[in-house]
């Protein structure tokens, strides 16, 4: 079974998170994605990408992922995501292909104009999201897909 490398921008770029998401912990890299940017989408606390030309998004790299991590995150990203392969750049200017979920096309409209913040999210939004993937999220656990 093939390992792979996930760049992790939202909610996931937090250990705790991708722990709870995956059951497992990865290694993860600080890294940065060039020509896209992030917005939160509507009424959440949690972010969205898509292609946007001198843009950059920061965020985590994480290494090992199998098939079955990837399910559980294909679950918990949703309809709205779609993965894909993309270039990131690590600290030391390498780059390296990984997955990466963005907003799909004909799901534009879900980002709302206000760019996410992950510090902002830690200090005012934690709260709110753990009770929506606890709670509201239910039916992903109920059903085993997490």
């Amino acid at each position: 079974m093939k390992k792979r490398a996930l760049f992790c921008y939202g909610t996931l770029q937090s250990p705790l998170v991708m722990k709870a998401v995956t059951g497992q912990s990865y290694e993860g890299k600080e890294a940065t994605l060039r020509h896209w940017a992030r917005y939160r989408v509507r009424n959440s606390e949690y972010p969205g990408i898509t292609q946007q030309t001198d843009s950059v998004v920061f965020g985590k790299l994480y290494w090992g992922l199998d098939e079955q991590a990837l399910e559980k995150l294909d679950a918990f990203e949703g309809d709205w995501y779609e993965r894909v392969v993309i270039q990131v750049t690590l600290a030391d200017e390498t780059t390296e292909d990984a997955y990466v979920y963005a907003i799909k096309n004909d799901s534009r409209n879900v980002l709302s104009d206000d760019p996410w913040d992950f510090d902002r999210f830690l200090q005012k939004g934690l709260e709110k999201f753990i009770h929506w993937f606890v709670e509201d999220r239910r039916d992903l656990f109920d059903r085993g897909d997490l």
